[in-house]
């Protein structure tokens, strides 16, 4: 495999033409950094472009622990905050708007955004104990795609918003409502299960393919983009409120 190096990504291009994007920020658990999410953004830019297909996976035992809540703590203006989360709302955009395969490979605990972004990719397979959980209303911090919830779930499932010690195994994940599509044993089985589902969708004729998926996320999208912008616009008020900042440097100091 040839690799290319964005800031806090690996991108490695496997023989079969798919490209491989692995979060690499170890000693921040993969968190999604400003810098972390533009680049993975640009990746799957890339690979939308010039590949068979996209996998997103973690580098090491973790997918991903969600937003940086470090750098949320760190926030001092609305602008900041604004500039965050619009980062974080366009990297799902350029997913969605993928049209070719876009398959999550979850290899270890998923938190909070890394669970959400689940919601945008085709097909998720997950390592056998990964865990999906949504932590940040914890800390004032509601998630960043509720606006999706009664699509993707339904009304009564999209409460879980609410319950702030959400979390479901690799099992339950699949059971509980899709979020999980296959499970395996290890990343070496799960990537070459990715690449199976890459191959598989990529013999569909790609205007069928492209117009499935606009009618399906797409559109969803921009059915709720209104109430997104407002959903972001919030999220960053509320982290530069002095009661959520303390909440976050409660958990930063642990």
């Amino acid at each position: 495999m040839s690799r290319v190096f964005f800031m806090g990504v690996v991108v490695a291009k496997p023989m079969d033409g798919s490209l491989i994007i692995k979060l690499n920020r170890p000693e921040k658990r993969n968190a999604f950094s400003l810098e972390l999410t533009l680049s993975v953004k640009d990746a799957v830019a890339l690979g939308c472009r010039d590949y068979k297909g996209v996998i997103i996976t973690g580098e090491g035992r973790v997918f991903s622990a969600g937003l940086d809540l470090a750098e949320i703590y760190g926030f001092k203006t609305i602008e900041d905050a604004r500039k965050y989360f619009s980062a974080i709302r366009d990297l799902a955009v350029t997913i969605a708007n993928c049209d070719k395969p876009v398959i999550a490979l979850v290899n270890g605990s998923a938190y909070g955004f890394a669970t959400e972004l689940l919601y945008f990719v085709d097909q998720v397979v997950a390592v056998r104990g990964s865990e999906f959980s949504l932590p940040g209303i914890r800390y004032g911090l509601v998630p960043v795609t509720p606006a999706f919830a009664p699509y993707l779930f339904g009304m009564l499932r999209s409460r879980f918003f609410l319950d702030r010690d959400f979390k479901l195994s690799t099992d339950e994940a699949v059971s509980w409502g899709g979020l999980v599509h296959r499970i395996v044993n290890n990343v070496d089985e799960g990537l070459s299960a990715a690449l199976e589902l890459i191959n598989k969708m990529s013999a569909v004729p790609h205007g069928v393919y492209k117009t499935i998926k606009r009618l399906m996320i797409s559109s969803l999208i921009n059915e709720v983009s209104d109430r997104w912008d407002e959903l972001l616009n919030t999220l960053a008020e509320e982290s530069l409120k002095p009661e959520v900042k303390a909440r976050l440097e409660e958990f930063l100091k642990k």
